[in-house]
């Protein structure tokens, strides 16, 4: 049978190979014909198509979910530099993407659908007849939804309006516009939503590698952060807090694969890296310099007796030069996995309770999750009475503990309107309101007339 499951995988995994924005306009009835009557055949055989998502979501180093959503808009922000001549870590550093780059092509936009079709396709065929139980056609559903909606999330904040496709119907994909982001974020939060109501309290195998619903719950609080919707943010927050499944672990803990802070990872595929962050941040010795360097700005942000620093980032000393880099993940190659590509984690959600409870104007319990971070950290509590002046807190807070994650910094600067006033003097004449957004692909512009450009490029 093991045989037979992994025929299946490598069907799906090589349906799904051949899907990109510009291929939605190929004639997909192959790809459903084997989906349908194979891969949902019973519930051994479904369960590699959701199994196959996650496998691809990890399978090449520095594609979209497997450490391009760290790198990229960690130099796009104020985290990174690269230490050595490099065009395309300049194009992000310096906000000069070229449209026709082919890492936002294709390590990117294009991954990101390719998943979210994937996750359309299951979400397609398990609506047809099929072998597979009613309790495990739910949970798919769920999983494929979660998926869908993490998606979404990060191709709307890096590009803006983007096309919601929800179907695998290629004549009208092929054709589609671009989606206001009002009505992207509605999907994502349906898909959240209905999700959470589909998926157990329990983890559905060993370790935390597919979604249950309070990865649902962890997502739609960081959601409602970003549409300023402070109640549901907070209640959302309370479901993950509440439930007594997670806990904040020690520092030098927080990133390995057994963490009891960690909601949601991502396994890895590869025989010889445990995480791409690892693998691309950590120097090959201690003379050599690190690839990525962490900016200066970022290093000289910690507060004194941040045990952050210490543990979080390491350093070389080159020529008299400390060149510190990210060290969250502390394996950079290695057969042995003991590090997992970690998603969500608990101390985000504190940090989005504290904004939605500050935002409503309860101080003392927002001043209570912040310091619940801080004191993690070795850090004193803050005692702040004034809202703007904690706000400004939680910021800074969010900026240490989160920094060089899957874009926090980069989203939050945007989100918060903060960009131009940070990043401006920072790149200097590099520098234009409208370098928010990347641009959307030239490709798929020609490849679908009704794609347009992102102001500035």
């Amino acid at each position: 049978m093991k045989h037979q499951s992994n025929k299946y995988i490598f069907c799906i995994l090589i349906c799904i190979m051949a899907v990109s924005c510009k291929k939605f306009v190929e004639d997909p009835k192959s790809k459903d014909l084997i989906l349908q009557e194979n891969i949902f055949h019973d519930d051994q055989t479904a369960s590699t198509a959701i199994n196959g998502l996650y496998s691809r979501m990890m399978t090449n180093p520095g594609y979209f979910s497997n450490g391009a959503l760290t790198l990229y808009p960690a130099l796009s922000a104020d985290e990174l530099t690269a230490t050595s001549p490099n065009p395309v870590s300049e194009a992000f550093y310096n906000n000069a993407i070229p449209s026709d780059l082919s890492i936002v092509q294709n390590d990117i936009w294009r991954y990101g659908y390719n998943f979210i079709y994937h996750a359309n396709t299951i979400l397609e065929g398990l609506e047809k007849p099929n072998g597979v139980s009613p309790s495990l056609q739910n949970q798919l559903r769920g999983e494929a939804k979660f998926v869908r909606a993490l998606c979404y999330f990060y191709l709307t904040n890096l590009f803006g309006d983007v096309p919601l496709i929800t179907t695998t119907e290629y004549t009208a994909n092929a054709k589609m516009e671009r989606t206001p982001l009002d009505k992207v974020y509605s999907q994502i939060v349906a898909d959240l939503i209905e999700a959470q109501d589909m998926l157990d309290s329990n983890y559905p195998v060993s370790g935390r590698i597919r979604p249950n619903k309070y990865c649902c719950a962890a997502l739609l609080a960081r959601i409602y952060v970003y549409q300023q919707k402070w109640s549901l943010a907070e209640a959302s927050s309370n479901q993950v807090i509440n439930s007594g499944t997670y806990t904040l672990n020690s520092l030098s803990n927080v990133f390995m694969a057994s963490s009891n802070e960690t909601i949601f990872q991502l396994l890895p595929v590869s025989t010889t890296i445990n995480t791409y962050e690892g693998s691309i941040f950590i120097p090959t010795n201690t003379t050599a310099k690190p690839t990525y360097a962490v900016a200066s700005t970022l290093a000289n942000a910690f507060e004194p007796n941040d045990m952050r620093k210490q543990i979080w980032l390491g350093s070389n000393m080159i020529s008299g030069q400390i060149y510190y880099y990210p060290n969250k993940y502390k394996v950079k190659t290695g057969a042995v996995k003991t590090e997992n590509n970690i998603v969500l984690r608990l101390a985000e959600v504190y940090l989005n309770r504290a904004e939605a409870r500050v935002q409503q104007n309860n101080i003392a319990d927002a001043l209570l999750d912040l310091n619940i971070i801080r004191f993690r950290a070795g850090l004193t509590n803050l005692t702040i009475s004034d809202k703007s002046q904690l706000l400004s807190a939680i910021a800074q807070e969010r900026r240490i503990e989160l920094f060089c994650e899957w874009g926090h910094r980069w989203f939050d600067l945007k989100r918060t309107n903060q960009a131009t006033s940070i990043l401006g003097p920072l790149k200097g004449n590099s520098w234009q309101a409208t370098d928010i957004l990347y641009p959307i692909p030239f490709q798929e512009i020609l490849y679908n007339q009704f794609l347009t450009q992102n102001p500035g490029y």
